[in-house]
């Protein structure tokens, strides 16, 4: 369900949203459904991994599933990932980091729910990638798969017995598919 009312990143700020989960795609509040039992789980996990490699090697910042990022200059679109983390050296100094921040992040993570379509889930995907995220991971409870996406376009389906790694996005992280999953 959207709004009729456009809304700028900067009133969206101010303002904030009605009650529930939205995103602002174009000056549009775009409604958010709720994520099932299994993807917020396996969203956690994600969060839960990346926090645990991030944080002792102070690599950056992890971002759970109500941070909200402005990802284009002049676009009035502020997008929400399952779990996302940015490198150190890109996180604004504060206070300039109060509102949403003004960039996509390095690494995205979004998980798939029951409700979701494919080609909703597909095109938000290719936004993060349009915007500048190095590193897509979208996970599908369903079928225990994570599809991997680099701004090449390039992709790769791993399956639960093959290992996820960061590659030059987050340096040394490796685990099993079935870990998110178990």
């Amino acid at each position: 369900m959207a709004t009729t009312r456009l809304m700028t990143v900067e009133n969206l700020e101010r303002e904030g949203a009605p009650e529930g989960r939205w995103e602002l795609i174009d000056g549009e509040l775009v409604e958010m459904t709720p994520s099932s039992s299994e993807s917020s789980r396996t969203g956690m996990r994600f969060g839960y991994y990346l926090t645990d490699h991030v944080l002792p090697r102070r690599l950056g910042e992890v971002f759970g599933t109500d941070s909200g990022f402005a990802v284009f200059a002049g676009r009035e679109i502020v997008r929400v990932s399952d779990a996302a983390f940015v490198r150190a050296d890109r996180i604004p100094p504060a206070p300039d980091n109060q509102g949403f921040f003004r960039l996509a992040p390095d690494l995205v993570v979004e998980v798939v729910s029951p409700s979701d379509r494919a080609s909703d889930v597909y095109a938000k995907m290719m936004m993060w990638l349009e915007a500048g995220v190095q590193l897509v991971w979208v996970a599908d409870p369903a079928t225990r798969t994570i599809a991997v996406y680099r701004p090449d376009r390039s992709s790769q389906m791993l399956r639960e017995t093959d290992e996820l790694t960061g590659g030059d996005v987050l340096p040394q992280f490796r685990l099993k598919v079935a870990t998110f999953f178990a």
